[in-house]
């Protein structure tokens, strides 16, 4: 690696292992999973930033990926000379994260080799094991069929998961509170599918037999529910997605098991200790990466609640039966916690969409002058203006101020930055406007043309970006 100024670094990565699309999507989770923020992900090139420190605000980080070679670029954003030479540790950082990434899809990959003898048999349904390789199933299809329909495999569009039933708060309060229930069978990408069905048959191996089909398959979906609810009680704006809800469910009602009679005492200490070892290392995880930690910590305490809740019956033998009206009992419990959590969250994208149509309102008053006939009379013009012109300018700004204090996603923060130089640039305009026509001051009309030329190019600006 060749050193150049310590403001500055810069080098070539071979690109061996994989193709330019997956070392695309290994890099930003790499990234993610060291926690540098992401500016701008469009590729063939990857923008981010490192955190800030007391001596610096960190550096610029540009990974620009080619047919054989990325190059990684390090640059320090106040140009302060780094005697520790901190942009070429950024690149080894880099470097260790990613061939951590590319080992963990080497491995997720060997381990779900679908063809190998005995992984097959873990696929294929029986008497005493059904609802996982069915779920499994489930996955895939679903998988194919996105990709089927334009999805990307990899990295698929946030817009698409939310198409597809992703889970979201302001859609779920609005109504669409199945999506509490769909989120749970899309995956966001294919390794993101393969590392949650391994996780799965790995669970489910264990946990089916033991609990039977009727309580496994409940004990699953009601825990993924619980952890859609706890995404969007923790997210506002997140668009949530994927099997592992549901999975730290499952490892959830396994941990109730290990720490009940239910279970040979000698068998329990091992498989106690390995799935603990999962779920730390998994939460562990979550928390440097762009990972739903919040939908993971509600499936394992619900699969908690519901491994104790099934333990009585279990021990007992209870018939199908009674099976299902435990089951049936706890899904009531489960959906007026829905109801009661969706009441209680504060939907303020909804409240946000109705201030932005006030503002519409409001801008339409304002403009009417503009509607007026040129032989108006001079009174008339100036009343609108000033009375209702400026007076609802005035008034926009005062809704803006409020829609500053809602929780919304910083696209739509900064959209109203530039809605609120549009209002004060429109009172200028109007204020210069009443002057020339009550002063007859024709000298203000250059004043008048600048300041509507400014008006004009914000709003080509603002309708770009919405």
């Amino acid at each position: 690696m060749d050193a150049t100024p310590l403001t500055e670094y810069h080098v070539d990565l071979p690109i061996t292992q994989l193709n330019t699309d997956q070392y695309f999507t290994a890099s930003v989770t790499a990234v993610e999973r060291m926690g540098w923020r992401i500016v701008s992900c469009d590729k063939p090139i990857i923008t981010c930033h490192t955190p800030g420190s007391q001596t610096s605000q960190g550096e610029s980080v540009t990974i620009t990926i080619g047919i054989s070679s990325a190059i990684f670029h390090s640059r320090s954003v106040d140009n302060v000379d780094l005697t520790d030479d901190q942009n070429a540790a950024n690149a080894e950082l880099f470097i260790t994260s990613l061939n951590n990434v590319v080992e963990t899809y080497s491995q997720a990959e060997k381990d779900l080799k679908f063809f190998d003898k005995g992984k097959l048999i873990a696929l294929v349904p029986s008497r005493t094991y059904l609802v996982t390789p069915l779920l499994i199933y489930a996955n895939v299809l679903i998988f194919v069929l996105m990709v089927c329909r334009g999805v990307g495999p990899l990295t698929p569009e946030t817009s698409d998961l939310l198409n597809w039933g992703g889970n979201i708060r302001p859609f779920v309060v609005e109504g669409e509170w199945w999506r509490l229930f769909t989120y749970m069978f899309l995956h966001a990408g294919v390794f993101h599918l393969l590392m949650n069905m391994f996780a799965l048959l790995y669970i489910g191996i264990f946990l089916e037999p033991l609990l039977g089909r009727t309580r496994f398959l409940s004990a699953y979906l009601l825990t993924g529910v619980c952890a859609g609810l706890a995404s969007i009680i923790m997210h506002s704006f997140t668009v949530a997605v994927g099997a592992s809800g549901a999975i730290f469910g499952m490892y959830g009602v396994f941990v109730a098991m290990l720490t009940t009679r239910f279970i040979e005492r000698t068998a329990r200490k091992t498989i106690l200790r390995s799935i603990l070892y999962f779920i730390i290392f998994n939460l562990a995880n979550g928390v440097k990466g762009n990972i739903d930690n919040a939908a993971h910590i509600g499936g394992l305490i619900s699969g908690l609640a519901v491994g104790y809740a099934f333990y009585p019956g279990l021990l007992s033998g209870q018939r199908i039966i009674r099976q299902l009206g435990v089951s049936a009992i706890i899904t009531i419990a489960v959906i007026l916690l829905a109801l009661i959590s969706i009441h209680n969250l504060n939907d303020d994208f909804q409240v946000y969409q109705q201030k932005i149509a006030k503002f519409s309102t409001q801008e339409s008053m304002a403009l009417e002058v503009y509607k007026m006939r040129e032989d108006a009379p001079k009174a008339d013009i100036l009343y609108n203006l000033k009375d209702r012109g400026i007076y609802y300018w005035n008034e926009n700004l005062t809704l803006l101020k409020e829609m500053d204090q809602l929780d919304i996603p910083d696209a739509l923060k900064e959209q109203d930055k530039k809605l609120r130089r549009y209002c004060d640039l429109r009172i200028s305009l109007y204020q210069l406007l009443y002057r020339r026509l009550n002063e007859n001051d024709s000298s203000l009309s250059d004043q008048i043309n600048k300041k509507g030329q400014e008006v004009e190019d914000l709003m080509k600006d603002i309708k770009q970006t919405k």
